[in-house]
């Protein structure tokens, strides 16, 4: 087994001794039978009281003060059999044995836990050591770890959202993102930011969880392992289990990490003189003369990047004397190296009664712009109690602050990376002179440039610090629970979890520069609040009968309320640079806004088991729901499953190389609610200014009453077999085929009704896939190697789209159809350039079916050109030990798949934007007659429509990459005095996002490709990239 990976889970559940007395000193050494190495970390306990100790780095231990009638150590430790040694004299030498299945691990599922080795579903544990990240949420984190999964982050500026997809997309309108639960309470994973809404940048409420008080994650895939959460399971479950307190004293932690952020791979843009060039050869081409061209090139740039009037000649080439002065890299200028830090100390510990964990911690994280930034400040508090030998009680608090500064991400002048890649290199970032000096003000203070080609009155360095884009998010998780028990195997649990989240947010733009002097300085406020709450009450009963047959059954009953408020002010006409609406003399017009949803739940669960071998499963759930039509409000969800473990059948005992053979079968429905607005089903109306009569406002039929909208329905097949052989190798392989009926579809609707489209359950589609997971134990010592492979394929299906076939999307880039993907790229086929006169080329089918080429874009013909969703990905994780030292890299890869690189199609724009930036490529335009390129000639407001939608900048998104590499070492206990405070300690240093490999050499874009998403591209796509970050830290015990 992993033991070093292992350790930090062993730290949290071994036993420390708590009760001293005089007595006898029993020590030892304890060492595995496999590689005789010692075992670190290993839990001793002496028999019978509360007395004990863990063992060294070099498996030693000692227990001072054991009474003398004490007969017996136990000795435990995870992935080992646990052991009874009697107490004798001298030194004892303990000899432990693997137990690869690790039979009695507990993993968390829906309202409850189960032995792992009777789990019927599929699910992936991810524990607490696998969770750290510089990443300030902790589903980044879960990228390339868990099969089935894809986490792609929206954006790289800090504290934005992600992408999560289980088993892929089942949805075509509603939310496709998984259920969280946080400690067995459903919870909000919604996006609650208005500016992140309007700039087209991200917030993520997940990154209110400290991940650093998170002790592991269960991702829930199957309809075995979710479909007891119903309604909200379609899309996989989530669930997160926060620390605790273990056993023993209390224990003081502290760790601290520093970490630096800087872009990747960048654009390789044109150089001023480059552009100038081009540009001026464009209006020679059009036949003006020299000092014409010159003029109009500095005109078409705004500047003039030399220190003369005429800087190219006749024939295009620098005159003497002419030197550039202005050649700004803006990329190098408006991305920056960011520095960020995370500190945390929790307090824990755990008697006979009581247990507790008590953490604090503070994260501030730079981004690689301006003005973006995130800092969080959080606190915990989980005391959990035993009143008597019938009554326990607990109460876990999680409360964060958190301050999001973000910069615009969309194709607007605001945007900073839209302007750093769209800026000719001969605008300056200041104003200088015409040696390219800066002109200072009376302070002696350079000035800003706000003249440029592409934004009116913006610089990408400045607006981000004279705007203010502001959101500061409150939350307090709570639950409470009170539990009794009856009699033995039967008792009744309630809990109670409010869930408060609160956001303020302030927009404000300048007066003097960008959109601000257009209404005289502009300032939005916005009110978020969200008050949830969740009762649950069980009733569990367990036990075993004539120690082959085991019943665990559980029946419930949950309320959960949601009420919904926002508030919006604005004001425009500021005074001075005041920030406040009393500044302002006009306004825009406050809205308010209050929505409620409530949903009301019965389920149970049945589990059985006969001699540990057989195991069947069984769970229902009804769900009524206030969104829906009066018709449609409840939804019944089930679920079965069963488990063979087929190496304890009597004709595999003797085959000692199979540790582990299990066979897992499963089927079950779930449903699908989320991204559906609460008041869908009812006839709305809506009051506008375009519905004017007189000096009147008028009330427009904004929604049509829709009573027979209901559930999505999701149902999921699984069969898998998860396998252990020569204690060495281990894994499992799953195939699933989930089905998605009644999902919400746009109806086209006759314009007589005075709307376009009603949302109906009128779609079905599905995903058929495999998951593979394959570990090994490469080498055991002295040098340990671990390794783990994780794959992914997954192929979406469209069923029916309520009658219709090839459905145009809205962006013209996608096409649904039945029996393809809604993932399916639609666009001309691009067909190169014309050698004779540099025209582009696109493909036209003809009415015959024959195949020409045309350039003429509107003639160009669209055709299906791939899936943006990959054919496999996954991860391949490498673990090394060696001593003290730990060394751990892991790869993550994506398979098929295609992306459209809208950024450098915008690049690519042969002159049609005559001024703005052009990449390197555009260089190798067609210049000559008989010329073989794949780059349009250039012209001076070319109108060819070169750059427009076409497979021209359609790339395979196959990539591997170097996701992180993280080396540690853990200092030896003899510290010398420190060794009196100081239990453990460790140190490390780490790299992530460090490089990406792409198949297709053709692709010029970032390194990051999560920015495209899963549609593969975006249509506003200057989401920062996910920069690459080098972090150095360190963890104390004491």
């Amino acid at each position: 087994m992993k033991r070093k990976l292992t350790l930090m889970l062993t730290l949290l559940f071994v036993w420390t001794g708590v009760a001293w007395s005089q007595g006898v000193t029993v020590k030892g050494v304890v060492t595995s039978e496999e590689d005789g190495l010692p075992i670190v970390g290993a839990s001793v306990l002496v028999k019978g009281t509360t007395q004990g100790t863990i063992t060294d780095v070099d498996g030693n231990f000692m227990i001072s003060g054991v009474k003398a009638d004490s007969k017996t150590l136990i000795v435990s430790f995870v992935g080992m059999k646990t052991r009874e040694v009697a107490i004798k004299k001298g030194e004892l030498k303990i000899v432990m044995k693997s137990d690869a299945e690790v039979l009695d691990e507990v993993m968390v599922v829906a309202y409850g836990t189960v032995k792992k080795s009777a789990f019927t579903g599929s699910a992936t544990v991810v524990d607490q050591d696998k969770i750290k990240s510089p990443a300030v949420s902790f589903d980044k984190s879960l990228a390339g770890q868990v099969s089935g999964v894809q986490v792609m982050s929206n954006s790289g500026q800090p504290g934005s959202g992600t992408s999560f997809r289980i088993r892929g997309s089942g949805s075509l309108k509603a939310s496709n993102e998984p259920l969280y639960v946080i400690d067995g309470v459903a919870t909000t994973s919604t996006e609650y930011s208005s500016i992140a809404e309007e700039n087209e940048s991200s917030s993520n409420i997940l990154s209110s969880i400290n991940p650093n008080d998170i002790e592991s994650i269960t991702v829930l895939k199957d309809a075995a392992a979710a479909a007891l959460y119903g309604s909200r399971a379609a899309n996989g479950v989530v669930v997160i289990t926060t620390k605790s307190g273990k056993e023993g004293k209390a224990r003081v932690n502290f760790n601290a990490q520093f970490s630096w952020s800087k872009l990747g791979k960048a654009y390789d843009m044109m150089s001023s003189a480059d552009m100038y060039k081009m540009i001026y050869q464009g209006y020679r081409a059009k036949g003006e003369t020299m000092e014409e061209a010159n003029a109009s090139a500095q005109g078409a740039l705004t500047h003039n990047p030399y220190n003369v009037e005429n800087p190219l000649d006749e024939n295009g080439n620098v005159v003497d004397g002419a030197k550039l002065v202005v050649d700004t890299d803006w990329q190098k200028e408006v991305f920056r190296t960011a520095p960020s830090q995370d500190y945390n100390m929790n307090v824990s510990g755990k008697n006979d009664k009581t247990n507790y964990f008590f953490s604090i911690g503070y994260t501030k994280q730079g981004g690689i712009t301006p003005a973006s930034d995130f800092k969080r400040y959080s606190a915990k508090a989980n005391i959990n109690t035993k009143v008597n030998r019938w009554f326990n009680a607990g109460l876990n608090v999680t409360f964060s602050h958190s301050i999001q500064n973000t910069t615009v991400e969309s194709s607007a002048g605001a945007s900073p990376l839209y302007n750093a890649l769209s800026f000719p290199n001969a605008v300056p970032v200041y104003i200088v002179d015409n040696e390219g000096n800066p002109v200072l003000d009376e302070n002696g203070n350079k000035q800003y440039n706000f003249t440029n080609p592409v934004s009116r009155d913006f610089n990408p360095l400045a607006i981000p610090l004279m705007d203010v884009n502001r959101s500061k998010f409150y939350r307090l998780l709570a639950s409470g629970y009170a539990e009794i028990t009856f009699f033995k195997g039967f008792s009744f649990k309630t809990v109670f979890s409010p869930d408060y989240v609160s956001t303020d947010e302030h927009r404000y733009w300048n007066k003097e520069h960008g959109n601000g002097p257009t209404y005289n300085g502009r300032l939005d406020k916005y009110h978020h609040v969200d008050l949830m709450y969740t009762s649950t009450n069980t009733f569990n009963y367990a036990n075993v009968f004539k120690d082959v047959h085991s019943l665990n059954v559980m029946a419930g009953m949950e309320y959960w309320q949601s009420t919904y408020e926002t508030l919006y002010a604005g004001g425009r006409g500021l005074l001075g640079d005041m920030q406040e609406l009393a500044g302002a003399s006009g306004s825009f017009s406050p809205s308010s806004d209050t929505t409620k949803e409530t949903l009301i739940s019965y389920f149970g669960r049945a589990e059985y088991a006969y001699k540990d071998k057989y195991n069947f499963s069984a769970s229902l759930r009804a769900d009524g729901s206030s969104i829906f039509g009066a018709d449609t409000k409840w939804g019944t969800f089930w679920s079965l499953g069963a488990s063979w473990r087929i190496n304890q059948e009597d004709f595999l005992k003797d085959i000692e190389w199979i540790d582990n053979l299990k066979l897992r079968l499963s089927y079950g429905t779930s449903g699908n609610k989320s991204g559906l607005a609460r008041y869908a089903s009812l006839g709305l109306w809506t009051t506008s200014a375009d519905y004017l009569y007189g000096s009147n406002i008028g009330v427009g039929h904004d929604q049509l009453v829709n009573a027979l909208l209901g559930w999505e329905k999701q149902g999921m097949f699984n069969v898998g077999v998860d396998f252990s052989f020569w204690n060495r190798f281990y894994g499992s392989v799953d195939f699933f085929n989930k089905t998605s009926d009644g999902l919400l579809y746009d109806v086209p609707l006759a314009l007589q009704n005075g709307l376009s489209s009603i949302t109906m359950n009128a779609a079905k589609t599905s995903n058929t896939g495999f998951e593979i997971v394959l570990g090994a134990n490469i080498l055991r010592g002295p040098l340990v190697w671990n390794m783990d492979l994780n794959a992914s394929f997954i192929k979406d299906k469209i069923k029916d789209l309520n009658g219709e076939n090839d459905v145009r999307m809205t962006d013209y880039q996608k096409i649904w159809s039945v029996g393809g993907s809604q993932y399916e790229f639609y666009m001309p086929t691009w067909a190169g350039v014309d050698p004779d006169n540099g025209s582009p080329l696109w493909y036209k089918v003809n009415d015959d079916g024959t195949r020409t080429t045309t350039s003429v874009y509107s003639e160009a013909t669209y055709e299906r050109q791939g899936r943006s969703t990959p054919l496999a990905y996954g991860g391949f994780i490498n673990t090394f030990s060696y001593k003290n030292f730990d060394l751990t890299i892991q790869l993550n890869y994506s398979l098929g798949g295609k992306i459209y690189d809208n950024i450098y199609a915008g690049m690519m724009h042969d002159g049609a934007t005559t001024a703005q930036n052009m990449h390197v490529d555009a260089l190798e335009a067609w210049t000559t007659p008989g010329q073989h390129t794949n780059v349009p000639k250039y012209a001076v407001n070319n109108a060819t429509n070169s750059a427009s939608l076409s497979s021209r900048f359609l790339y395979d998104a196959t990539n591997v990459k170097l996701k992180t590499i993280t080396l540690s070492y853990t200092l030896p206990k003899n510290l010398g005095v420190f060794s009196k405070v100081i239990s453990g300690a460790k140190l490390w240093v780490s790299a992530d996002n460090l490089c990406t490999w792409f198949a297709d050499k053709g692709y010029k874009g970032y390194d990051d490709i999560d920015i495209y998403g899963v549609q593969g591209y975006k249509t506003y796509p200057y989401s920062f990239p996910t920069p690459r970050t080098f972090s150095i830290g360190a963890n104390l015990t004491f």
